[in-house]
């Protein structure tokens, strides 16, 4: 009769543990590839602020009022195609990868442009928010200035590979959990049935 070691158990654990680690490594490599496989695309952006020309009387309100009613002047037809010629791009590419947001309670105006080339994006990002300022010309109250220009140096990878990546591992560990689970689950089954 043959004597059981105290490793005798771990056979039935052996199984359920590869088909969860071939599962997660499965899933990984899939997820990696998709990484890879997606475009670089880089976010820059350019900051117009506004404030009161020499008026004492003129509001935090009105001048955050006016930042929003100029946020719009950065999407007109005309402020797109001031900024394709100087960057490259189409309007439509530019209405497609632009994105305009007043920062909350301040009077301050980003302008984001996204595209695979940085200082094409940056280019931009930039005459748009130069045409943004120049509306204010004949602003009487309010006066708007580009105070941090786009940089394509400090342009921020799009969506983060590092996000991506973590997102991956952790489809990876959770896929491969579920099937060694199941593994187990059917063989427990498997050796009640003989």
């Amino acid at each position: 009769m043959k004597r059981m070691t105290p490793s005798a158990p771990a056979p039935r654990y052996r199984r359920p543990l590869l088909a969860g680690l071939i599962a997660g490594l499965v899933v990984l490599g899939i997820g990696v590839t998709v990484i890879e496989l997606q475009p670089s695309r880089y976010a820059v952006t350019s900051t117009v602020s506004f404030a009161p020309r020499s008026q004492p009387n003129v509001s935090a309100e009105i001048v955050q009022l006016a930042a929003t009613k100029y946020a719009v002047t950065a999407g007109a037809r005309t402020t797109l195609d001031f900024a394709a010629d100087r960057s490259a791009m189409t309007s439509t590419q530019l209405r497609d990868q632009l994105s305009v947001t007043v920062q909350q309670g301040t009077a301050n105006v980003d302008i984001e442009v996204e595209d695979s080339d940085p200082d094409q994006g940056a280019a931009a990002a930039n005459a748009i928010a130069s045409s943004v300022a120049r509306a204010t010309d004949n602003d009487e109250l309010i006066l708007g200035e580009v105070t941090a220009p786009a940089d394509p140096d400090a342009s921020q990878n799009t969506p983060s590979r590092a996000l991506l990546l973590a997102v991956a591992i952790i489809a990876a560990v959770l896929i491969g959990g579920w099937v060694a689970f199941g593994v187990r689950q059917l063989d427990r089954r498997a050796a009640k049935e003989t």
